[in-house]
Protein backbone atom coordinates (compact mmCIF):
# COMPACT_ATOMS: atom_id res chain seq x y z
CA UNK A 1 0.00 0.00 0.00
CA UNK A 2 1.36 4.04 -0.70
CA UNK A 3 0.71 5.98 2.16
CA UNK A 4 -0.52 9.04 0.69
CA UNK A 5 -0.22 11.84 3.10
CA UNK A 6 -0.66 14.89 1.03
CA UNK A 7 -4.65 14.85 -0.48
CA UNK A 8 -6.68 16.92 1.49
CA UNK A 9 -3.48 18.16 4.17
CA UNK A 10 0.40 18.65 3.33
CA UNK A 11 0.75 16.55 6.54
CA UNK A 12 4.30 16.37 6.09
CA UNK A 13 4.96 20.17 5.97
CA UNK A 14 2.52 21.27 8.37
CA UNK A 15 1.99 17.85 11.01
CA UNK A 16 5.34 16.16 10.42
CA UNK A 17 5.98 15.52 14.15
CA UNK A 18 2.01 14.03 14.42
CA UNK A 19 2.98 11.16 11.30
CA UNK A 20 6.37 10.43 12.79
CA UNK A 21 4.17 9.62 16.55
CA UNK A 22 2.10 8.04 14.02
CA UNK A 23 4.45 5.68 12.22
CA UNK A 24 6.25 4.79 15.60
CA UNK A 25 2.87 4.04 16.77
CA UNK A 26 1.95 2.01 13.95
CA UNK A 27 -1.34 2.84 13.24
CA UNK A 28 -3.89 5.86 12.36
CA UNK A 29 -7.63 6.29 13.40
CA UNK A 30 -9.23 7.93 10.43
CA UNK A 31 -12.55 9.71 11.46
CA UNK A 32 -15.19 9.09 8.62
CA UNK A 33 -16.29 13.17 7.74
CA UNK A 34 -19.90 11.97 6.96
CA UNK A 35 -20.58 9.89 9.63
CA UNK A 36 -18.10 11.83 12.16
CA UNK A 37 -19.38 8.30 14.75
CA UNK A 38 -17.06 6.04 12.55
CA UNK A 39 -13.83 5.75 13.24
CA UNK A 40 -11.65 3.29 11.33
CA UNK A 41 -8.39 2.25 12.11
CA UNK A 42 -5.56 1.71 9.50
CA UNK A 43 -2.31 0.11 10.05
CA UNK A 44 0.76 1.77 9.31
CA UNK A 45 4.27 -0.59 9.21
CA UNK A 46 6.67 -1.76 7.09
CA UNK A 47 4.64 -4.63 6.67
CA UNK A 48 1.97 -2.73 5.18
CA UNK A 49 2.93 0.25 3.74
CA UNK A 50 5.44 -0.06 0.70
CA UNK A 51 5.78 3.96 0.68
CA UNK A 52 5.19 7.18 1.50
CA UNK A 53 3.77 9.73 -0.94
Amino acid sequence: MILQTGQRTDIPAFYGQWLINRIRQGFVDVRNPYNPMQITRYPINHEVVDGIA
